[in-house]
């Protein structure tokens, strides 16, 4: 069953059990104090017994029964009719009987139904209230049974035209029950275009967009809600839609990552096919007897050695990559001063690599907390990204320097190699991306950066970098701070 006609079935319920349950309650409560089962005419003629008389029916009741009780025969003279004319005027009606007969009837009354619904002669006049039918007209009435002189039965009635609610229920009760019906019938069938706009469309839009979502259809949202859609609504909406937002990042991010992996497949195809051709190439040469002097046998053979380097290097960085990756390192942090630290490694640097000019300068000192072994190896390999990239008609110089910021300290490497164009800039720390200058003249894998970037997150640090494309690349690796700063 569905949403919709749960909430349906459920209000028709309630408000027929709730009915029910009131009537059933009444029934009980009126057949436990009258005995009788209860329809709309023993209910009126109950209440109609409980009510006093007014006093018009009262003053024609006493008057004629004391008639009826000192000299009935009086009743049927002319004269004593003519006096019942002034009760009458009162709108009070009067009925006299002989046998079963009617001998007097008040006008307006119909003298055929009178004798039909006529009620039943009691000589002890124990019930003497009730209602009578005249002609589809409800009376109550008061009567008074006597014997004529004769032994005849006679009976003297009062009667009050009933213009009461209770009359108004037992002639109109079918229609107001009808209306009142329709009325609820109505007010359901609102509540429920209410519920069907605000909850049930809403919730049927979901599960539309979801059934789209599970066919790969990410981009189609729901349509909009109303405004007046139900909150606990609004907010499964909304979290469906930070699903589905959730979802096509990481779609697209598996795309791109897929993009990747196939660039790098491609790229390592290329750069271990170019070096193994290559030594592939210079061992036939030395097989074939084409390196015939022993001068240029050792020039075949270091070109096999300098290949062979180069792709150990290359196979070195994806098995390193590919550890960091899978966080198959673990990370060692330990409070340091950063500058003693820095110092070393551009010592190291330019004891290799003498023809580069590196030099570090920093004001003050700070401690951070570092794992050596891979901050080292993050440094190191900007360096040799610089070294990399120099400038063949210029000096390659490097310069190292300390800024701070807010709670974190910037190691700034700034070179004036060939740089980076502004438009790839956003993404050299991509995994696999290589740039141009990378693919024709260093061979790059792609990786170097994004080795760097790796392990500076897991310092919860950031890099950054900027270069004009020609004449400086600088890189800022930002470190969170130490309390605890000394002056240099």
């Amino acid at each position: 069953m569905s949403i919709k006609q749960r909430f349906l079935a459920s209000y028709l319920g309630g408000i027929f059990i709730a009915s029910l349950s009131i009537i059933a309650i009444l029934c009980i409560i009126f057949y436990v104090t009258t005995g009788s089962v209860p329809t709309p005419k023993t209910l009126y003629q109950t209440f109609t017994k409980q009510r006093s008389l007014s006093p018009e029916e009262e003053g024609a009741y006493v008057d004629l029964r004391k008639t009826a009780k000192e000299n009935p025969e009086v009743l049927l003279e002319s004269n004593t009719q003519k006096q019942l004319q002034r009760f009458e005027k009162e709108d009070v009606g009067i009925v006299i009987s002989r046998e079963d007969q009617i001998v007097y009837y008040s006008k307006g009354l119909v003298k055929k139904s009178l004798v039909v619904h006529f009620p039943k002669f009691d000589q002890n006049n124990i019930e003497t209230k009730g209602t009578i039918d005249n002609s589809g007209n409800l009376y109550r009435y008061i009567k008074f049974d006597f014997y004529y002189p004769n032994e005849e039965k006679g009976s003297v009635l009062v009667l009050k035209k009933e213009n009461s609610f209770l009359e108004f229920l037992t002639k109109w009760g079918i229609v107001i029950i009808g209306l009142i019906t329709l009325i609820a019938v109505i007010f359901v069938w609102l509540l429920n275009r209410i519920l069907q706009k605000t909850i049930v469309q809403p919730l049927a839009n979901l599960g539309e967009s979801m059934t789209d979502m599970r066919g790969g259809h990410l981009v189609s949202a729901p349509p909009p809600l109303p405004k007046d859609t139900a909150i606990e609504v609004q907010r499964l909406h909304q979290n469906f839609e930070q699903m589905r937002d959730a979802l096509n990042q990481s779609l697209e991010e598996q795309r791109n990552l897929e993009k990747n992996r196939k660039d790098l497949i491609a790229s390592i195809s290329h750069d271990l096919k170019t070096p193994i051709t290559s030594i592939i190439g210079y061992v036939q040469g030395l097989q074939e007897g084409i390196a015939e002097t022993p001068e240029k046998q050792a020039r075949y053979l270091q070109t096999i050695y300098t290949k062979s380097v180069a792709l150990n290097e290359l196979i070195e960085q994806l098995f390193l990559y590919s550890k960091y990756d899978a966080e198959a390192i673990p990370f060692h942090l330990e409070r340091i001063e950063l500058t003693s630290f820095l110092q070393h490694i551009v010592e190291e640097f330019q004891w290799s690599h003498a023809d580069v000019h590196c030099q570090f300068e920093s004001l003050k000192t700070y401690e951070v907390q570092l794992d050596r072994l891979q901050m080292n190896r993050a440094l190191v390999n900007l360096l040799e990204n610089s070294a990399k990239f120099k400038k063949l008609d210029e000096p390659l110089s490097i310069q190292i320097t300390l800024k701070e910021k807010v709670h974190e300290v910037g190691i700034v490497v700034r070179d004036n190699g060939s740089g980076i164009p502004k438009e790839q800039l956003p993404h050299v720390f991509q995994h696999f991306y290589r740039g141009e200058k990378a693919r024709t003249s260093t061979g790059g894998s792609g990786l170097g950066l994004a080795i760097v970037q790796q392990i500076i997150e897991k310092h919860h640090g950031t890099v950054e970098i900027d270069s004009d494309g020609n004449n400086y690349t600088e890189v800022i690796i930002w470190l969170p701070n130490q309390e605890g700063e000394n002056e240099a």
